[in-house]
């Protein structure tokens, strides 16, 4: 058993997760955090990451990878995604952070990021034999992956993220009518564009994860208080993905800032997340979308965790 610790720095949030995983890649989680800090505010505008949303990601960032060395891991892995892809500082930024924290941040390229969040998801299903499609809405991106069991063969890192749409679309709140059919129109448009080649004909099952969709699934079950353990693997029917979209783009700010699931700094680009996963469904013609909790940091774990095992001379996987 080796206990691995990871840090997923995206364009909205932070998460952190500490687990232990044993030689079968068997994942037991020990410790694990979120927070909104927001490091891609204004960068659709800008082109480089604003000093403010820079600090206040480091500050969590100091804080995650301090809980991680407490917990005891063995191994950290800090890895950033689509803010320090795009942004013209975003070396400079992780330069930065990697000097403060004492570990060097990762700038994953967007297929490194899609083939780990494809991993980590399909870790979590109890069943994985079938052909999947696995979506991840972001704050800056969105990775859409087909494969076979933990094998990725047909991914894509899409320049569809909720920060970015909601702040170069939206002004209304709630979002005008206007307002959300300019974001469905473009994210149509790009995957009419980008997922030509994707066969959307043998999938056996869709899953889903990022903040969007594990909100998506705590308003479907009617949780009164955000419970992971609740929503893992939860179907989301498409009936009901078209349902939640409309009730999420129809109220104000402040409603949904009270729904369980949503939190406060996820409430103003969530209408933006409904629209991509109302139309991935209708992209891929399956019966709707399993929830998934196990994001990018749980492939960063895994990843970290077959290293030690090899340089062990130990058997890894099933």
């Amino acid at each position: 058993m080796v206990r691995i610790g990871a840090v997923d720095i995206g364009t909205n949030s932070v998460r952190l997760l500490v687990a232990d995983v044993d030689e079968k890649e068997r994942l037991k989680t020990a410790h694990r955090m979120g927070e909104i800090s927001r490091l891609g505010e204004g960068l659709d505008r800008t082109g480089v990451i604003d000093e403010a949303a820079a600090a206040r990601t480091l500050d969590c960032l100091e804080r995650f990878v301090h809980e991680a060395e407490y917990s005891g891991a063995s191994q950290i892995r800090v890895a950033g995604t689509n803010a320090f892809r795009v942004a013209r500082n975003g070396r400079e930024v992780a330069d930065r952070y990697a000097q403060r924290i004492g570990y060097p941040v990762d700038i994953l390229t967007g297929e490194e990021e899609a083939r780990l969040v494809f991993l980590a998801v399909m870790s979590g299903l109890s069943a994985t034999h079938g052909r999947s499609v696995v979506v991840d809405i972001g704050g800056g991106s969105t990775e859409i992956i087909c494969g076979e069991g933990e094998k990725g063969t047909q991914l894509i890192s899409l320049e569809l993220g909720c920060v970015r749409l909601t702040e170069r679309l939206v002004r209304g709140d709630p979002p005008a009518l206007e307002e959300l059919e300019q974001i469905r129109s473009h994210v149509r448009e790009i995957f009419a564009e980008k997922l030509e080649a994707f066969d959307g004909d043998r999938i056996d099952r869709a899953v889903g994860v990022g903040g969007t969709v594990t909100a998506f699934g705590a308003l479907d079950l009617g949780l009164t208080k955000y419970d992971p353990s609740r929503i893992e693997n939860h179907l989301l029917s498409r009936e009901r993905i078209t349902s939640i979209e409309k009730h999420l783009c129809s109220i104000p700010l402040d409603q949904r800032r009270d729904l369980a699931g949503v939190s406060r700094g996820r409430a103003d680009i969530i209408p933006a997340g409904a629209v991509i996963l109302s139309e991935f469904v209708k992209r891929f013609p399956v019966s709707g979308v399993y929830v998934s909790t196990r994001g990018l940091r749980y492939g960063l774990v895994l990843s970290e965790a077959r290293k030690v095992w090899r340089a062990q001379g130990e058997p890894v996987g099933n």
